[in-house]
């Protein structure tokens, strides 16, 4: 091996000349490698086997992408050329003609009776409780922190920091607030935890002891105001508790619906006299989190990889420190101990079961060069975050950190996966082809990292239209390795219009969520995941809570989602995932899915997949509604690639046009520049009508970002719309609308990629 002063330079005995460069090569080599007797030019000529191997068959798969959709570009245009006009009428049979064609193209294949059940093993514990999901960028160490210590959270700080009763404010009416929040969680606890005896309540308690039984087991008492003692409904739910110095209750577990919640005490096992309330109730709130190397990260070159690897491995490892915004040092968590029912120690993990999502098949990367080519950015990126999982998921022990972890002592803490599973979350794949071909790569990992064969796990990421059509298919190829499938609504659209761009102008974006296609494909995930029994050891997901501070809206349509049969949902920081962890209190989503496997099965049909949402003719915006149209989407691009750009914020709490703040990430660029590029190709909307709204946003985001550090104003830095065209946030904004026509999947990531990497570099 060689270190230059770019590259290291690899030439192993067999096959091409491998490149690295020296930022990434060190880390591997003194960093990831630590304390093992591998070495980083093993690790990158596996690297190197695994481009060999399987680099040819990935450039076949996005060949085969383009060819199709060319196919498809071609036969809405032959259609529309001989007269045809899509309308409401002739959507059904417009939807059954399309399938038709696409299984004559091979788009897809001829649907098979469901006839599999998944051999998935048990895997850990996480993966049979139902509960939130975080996804996490890798590249913000707080963030990461923060979001592996979420699998715990107080309810009354996410209560009262929301805006659920928002007439009861923070400053003016902050005891009123709080006296609704304890009345507010009290009722909760009554009606969805657990009852007492005699219909006394949780506000009817004055406080707590614990005592040991004739079978010797450990009881809870509650105690009235009137000292009445009173026993629990339901004496299971109780788990366990703590006692203080004084041999007083300091706090008790409970169990509900396969949760845990921990009630802290005042001084001597008391509610606070003020007002009753507890003096906090943790609850089980974030069970899993992914940390994100793709849509939630701006990660272009060495620098940025090595930032994520050195957060990812910290994080794996239990070491990771960060300052937060405030300036406290975060540390991740060690696990709660308790004293069991039976008298014996026990533990509770903190923090959450942590799974990672690398980039998809289309990404390439030049950070290592294989032959003198490009590689596919996945392979990098499976490699070594398996290496991580493998190497250092070991847990800590509280030990005393070296040099390199900081001062100070390790957690106390089990592993992240306690059966040395990796889970690896997948995006962005189109067929059970793509998805085969990952399946091969694990196990080629395996093999050469001498870990068990099933070690890798995947993670289904529905979010493409060819992946929704042939989900069963994909599940069949991956049998015995699938963790959960997923959907989500901003990059599954983004992905609907791009195939279908050529049959017509597409509906407004709010009409979107309620169109067949998306109903649909709701319905036909949780049809699929439970027939295939998807959900017995792994999780059936839906999306993102994107408006994060719209917790009242959270919590009245949130619940739609364990109502429906998913098993865990999307949260976007931890004091959503507390709020939304009571929906599965308040759900029992085992019964649910229960009734769903002895009921019989939706079969949702692929044309109802297939009906493109089309914009009614009769009510085409125009004029001042076309303008607010235009100019909320565009704000939606520019708000949100302003700090990808130009600061290097992947994933982040914007405000919106109408000034609420939301969490947003690629998939929001992705549906906005596929509904400009539609409307553009139909004539709604012109490049000009583009450009001058793009002129007026630029000083709304300015106003919005007053306050923002590091913030540089566009409008005020371009003389005229020319100047502000070639602005780089405004640049890739515009690469990024073209590419919606002119790539086969509309992708964001080359006009973001390309102007990011200017800024660096001009800086």
């Amino acid at each position: 091996m060689r270190i230059g002063g770019i590259m290291a330079t690899i030439n192993p005995n067999s096959g091409s000349q491998i490149e690295i460069d020296d930022r990434l090569y060190e880390f591997v080599d003194n960093e990831l490698l630590s304390g093992t007797d591998r070495t980083a030019d093993q690790v990158f000529t596996i690297l190197g086997e695994i481009v060999e191997k399987f680099g040819k068959n990935n450039t076949a798969l996005l060949d085969k992408r383009a060819d199709l959709q060319e196919k498809i570009d071609t036969y809405y245009k032959v259609k529309r050329d001989s007269g045809w006009t899509p309308n409401a009428e002739t959507a059904n049979q417009d939807a059954i003609d399309f399938e038709s064609f696409l299984l004559s193209i091979g788009y897809i294949a001829p649907e098979r009776p469901l006839d599999f059940h998944m051999t998935t093993p048990t895997l850990d514990s996480e993966m049979d409780q139902n509960g939130p999901e975080l996804v996490t960028p890798v590249t913000n160490a707080s963030m990461v922190v923060g979001g592996a210590n979420a699998r715990w959270g107080s309810l009354y700080d996410a209560y009262f920091l929301s805006d659920i009763h928002p007439e009861l404010d923070q400053e003016n009416n902050r005891p009123a607030r709080l006296a609704m929040v304890v009345d507010s969680i009290n009722s909760y606890m009554d009606e969805y935890i657990v009852s007492w005896e005699n219909n006394i309540k949780f506000g009817d308690i004055s406080s707590y002891q614990v005592n040991s039984n004739d079978a010797g087991q450990w009881e809870l008492k509650g105690i009235t105001r009137d000292g009445t003692y009173v026993n629990l409904g339901d004496p299971s739910k109780f788990i366990g508790f703590n006692l203080d110095d004084n041999g007083d209750l300091s706090d008790f577990l409970l169990e509900d619906n396969g949760l845990r919640l921990q009630v802290l005490l005042y001084e001597g096992g008391k509610v606070s006299e003020e007002n009753g309330q507890f003096k906090d109730l943790l609850v089980e709130s974030a069970l899993t989190n992914i940390i994100d190397f793709e849509d939630a990260v701006s990660v272009v070159d060495a620098d940025d990889l090595v930032i994520g690897l050195q957060n990812y491995l910290g994080v794996i490892r239990g070491s990771l420190q960060a300052f937060g915004s405030r300036g406290n040092l975060k540390q991740i968590n060690s696990d709660k101990t308790y004293t069991n029912k039976n008298g014996n120690q026990d533990s509770l993990k903190s923090t959450c079961l942590m799974s990672v999502r690398n980039v998809s098949i289309h990404m390439y990367t030049d950070i290592v060069k294989v032959g003198g080519n490009p590689i596919p950015e996945r392979m990098l990126g499976l490699l070594l975050t398996t290496l991580i999982g493998s190497i250092h998921d070991n847990g800590s022990h509280g030990q005393e950190r070296d040099e390199k972890l900081g001062e100070g002592y390790m957690p106390i803490r089990k592993p992240n996966s306690s059966k040395r599973y990796i889970y690896q979350v997948t995006p962005k794949l189109q067929t059970p082809e793509e998805v085969g071909e990952q399946i091969r790569i694990f196990e080629f990992l395996e093999d050469k990292l001498s870990i068990p064969k099933g070690t890798i796990l995947i993670g289904i990421m529905n979010e493409e239209l060819g992946m929704t059509l042939q989900l069963s298919e994909a599940l069949r190829i991956a049998n015995g390795r699938v963790f959960f499938i997923n959907t989500g609504f901003l990059d599954r659209t983004g992905s609907q219009i791009r195939v279908q761009m050529q049959a017509g102008p597409v509906n407004l974006r709010d009409n979107l969520t309620q169109a067949t296609y998306n109903t649909s494909y709701e319905l036909h995930n949780v049809d699929v995941g439970v027939q295939t029994g998807v959900h017995i050891n792994g999780k059936i997901g839906k999306g993102m809570q994107v408006r994060n501070r719209s917790m009242a809206e959270m919590m009245e349509k949130k619940i739609d989602h364990p109502r429906t049969g998913g098993n865990t949902a999307w949260v976007p920081a931890p004091f959503p995932s507390d709020l939304h962890s009571m929906h599965y209190h308040m759900v029992n989503v085992d019964e649910i899915q229960k009734a769903m496997e002895d009921a019989e099965p939706l079969s949702v049909n692929r044309h109802s997949l297939l009906t493109f949402p089309l914009m009614d003719p009769s009510s085409t915006p125009s004029g001042d509604e076309l303008e607010n149209l235009l100019m909320r989407y565009i704000h939606s691009m520019i708000a949100y690639a302003e700090p990808w750009v130009t600061r290097g914020i992947g994933c982040s709490g914007v405000l919106n046009f109408d000034q609420v703040e939301e969490m947003k990430d690629r998939a929001t660029e992705r549906i906005d520049s596929a509904i400009l590029a539609n409307w553009r190709l139909h004539d709604v909307i012109s490049q000009d009508d583009i450009e001058r709204a793009i002129e007026k946003v630029c000083k709304i985001v300015d106003d919005q970002n007053l306050q923002t550090d590091g913030y540089i104003p566009m409008s005020e830095s371009s003389e005229n719309r020319q100047a502000l065209i070639q602005n780089p946030v405004v640049a890739s904004v515009l690469e990024v609308i073209n590419d919606a026509l002119t790539t086969p999947s509309a992708y964001v990531e080359p006009g973001l990629f390309r102007n990011r990497k200017l800024v660096k570099l001009a800086n």
